[in-house]
C-alpha cells in the first residue's frame, strides 16, 4: 500500500521554520554554485543511434540554495536547508546525473537537498528530510572529491535519499549515525523502508576511518545489503584515501554473488594547484544493486585562480558503461549502453564559481 504525502517536504520544512518563535536568533544566508564542463567523449561502440564520439557542454552538479539557522533556542541549535540542482548546460532546474528521477519517477526538479537539523553538544543530532546518507558521508565521500561531473561514481552507495538520521556526539574522536532511509519511495513499501548503520573514527585532524552498512528493505524486491570501509590520510600537502564496499546478496537467482568493490585515491597541494588520481574497480556480476563494476581511473588538475573561483582539466575512464553519458541526456543513459562494453575516455575542461 503506498503511503500518503500531505505535502511536498520541502515545504513542509519551510513551513516548520515560520512557525519557529520570533525570539529565536535567526539567520538565512543564500548560496550557490556554477560548475559546467566542456568535454570530448569517445567510446568504442555507442548504442544505436548515437555517436562514438562527441564533444558538448555537460554541467558539474550546479546548485543554488538557502541556509536558516536558529542558535541558542531552548539549548538546541535549528538548522534547515533547501537546494535545487540547475543543470547549467540545460538552462533547467535538474539534476544533471537524472538518479532524482529514478528515485521519485518524474520528479527530476525536486530539490538535492531539504532537511531540518536539530542539534546539541551533549546529545547529538537528528536530521530530517531529504538529505545526504550516512552511508554515503562515512563509505563514500572520502573519495568523492574531483571537480568534473564524473566525480563520484565508482560507488555502490544511494547518494541522497528522505531519511530521519540520528548521530551522536563525539566521543573522543568517535561518531554513530543510524538513519532510517526512504530507499524505494512508494514501491509498495513502508515509507523509512531501509536502516543505515554508520561508525567513524577520527584519530586526529590527519586520519580517518569509517564503516557503514545497510539493511536494504526485501518487499519491493531482494535488494543486496551494503557493506563498506574507508580510510583517510591527509600528511601535510598530500591526501590518500580507500575505500573497499561488498554487496551482500539476498537473491537466490544471483550466480556472482557478494561482489566487491575497491577504490584507491591520492592527491597533492601546492600554491594554488591539487593534482589527484584514483584507480577503482568493481566485480562483475548479475547482482542487480551493482551499479559500478568493470575498471575506471581518474586524473584531474585543479587551479583555484580566487576563492571563489576555480578552473580543472581531468581525465576520465570506464570499461563498462556507468557514467559517459550520450550528449543532451535527458535521462540516465550511458552512451554505451548501462553495463556494456565501453573502453570509454573523457577529456574535460570546466570552472566553479561558488557565491
Amino acid at each position: 500500500m503506498k503511503q500518503q504525502r500531505i505535502l511536498p517536504l520541502s515545504t513542509t520544512l519551510l513551513a516548520g521554520l515560520t512557525a519557529l518563535p520570533a525570539h529565536a536568533e535567526l539567520e538565512v544566508t543564500p548560496y550557490g554554485s556554477l560548475r559546467i564542463q566542456t568535454e570530448a567523449v569517445f567510446v568504442d561502440q555507442a548504442q544505436p543511434g548515437e555517436d562514438d564520439s562527441y564533444t558538448g557542454l555537460r554541467d558539474a552538479y550546479s546548485r543554488l540554495g538557502v541556509t536558516a539557522n536558529y542558535n541558542d533556542f531552548e539549548h538546541f541549535d535549528i538548522s534547515a536547508t533547501v537546494e535545487f540542482p540547475i543543470n547549467s548546460a540545460r538552462l533547467r532546474a535538474e539534476d544533471p546525473t537524472f538518479f532524482h528521477e529514478l528515485y521519485k519517477e518524474d520528479n527530476n526538479s525536486m530539490p538535492r537537498v531539504a532537511d531540518i537539523t536539530v542539534s546539541n553538544d551533549r546529545y547529538g543530532s537528528l536530521r530530517v528530510g531529504t538529505q545526504w546518507l550516512a552511508y554515503y558521508n562515512t563509505v563514500a565521500y572520502p573519495l568523492d572529491f574531483f571537480s568534473s561531473f564524473y566525480s563520484g561514481y565508482a560507488t555502490q552507495a544511494s547518494f541522497r535519499r528522505d531519511a530521519i538520521t540520528y548521530t551522536t556526539p563525539s566521543m573522543g574522536g568517535l561518531t554513530a549515525t543510524i538513519s532510517g532511509v526512504d530507499l524505494t519511495d512508494e514501491q509498495g513499501t513502508s515509507y523509512l523502508d531501509t536502516i543505515q548503520y554508520a561508525l567513524s573514527y577520527a584519530v586526529n585532524d590527519d586520519l580517518a576511518f569509517g564503516i557503514g552498512y545497510q539493511d536494504s528493505e526485501q518487499d519491493s524486491a531482494k535488494h543486496a545489503d551494503q557493506a563498506g570501509i574507508s580510510a583517510a590520510w591527509a600528511p601535510g600537502n598530500w591526501r590518500f584515501a580507500a575505500k573497499v564496499e561488498q554487496l551482500l546478496t539476498n537473491n537466490n537467482t544471483v550466480q556472482d554473488d557478494d561482489p566487491l568493490t575497491y577504490n584507491l585515491m591520492g592527491s597533492y597541494s601546492w600554491a594554488k594547484y591539487t593534482l589527484r588520481a584514483m584507480v577503482a574497480h568493481g566485480e562483475e556480476t548479475d547482482e542487480g544493486d551493482a551499479f559500478f563494476q568493470g575498471d575506471s581511473a581518474q586524473i584531474g588538475l585543479d587551479y583555484r585562480h580566487t576563492e571563489n573561483l576555480k578552473f580543472f582539466a581531468e581525465y576520465f575512464y570506464e570499461e563498462l558503461g556507468y557514467a559517459i553519458y550520450t550528449p543532451n541526456s535527458d535521462s540516465f543513459n550511458p552512451l554505451a549502453g548501462y553495463h556494456a562494453e565501453s573502453d570509454g575516455q573523457v577529456l574535460t575542461v570546466g570552472m566553479r564559481f561558488d557565491f
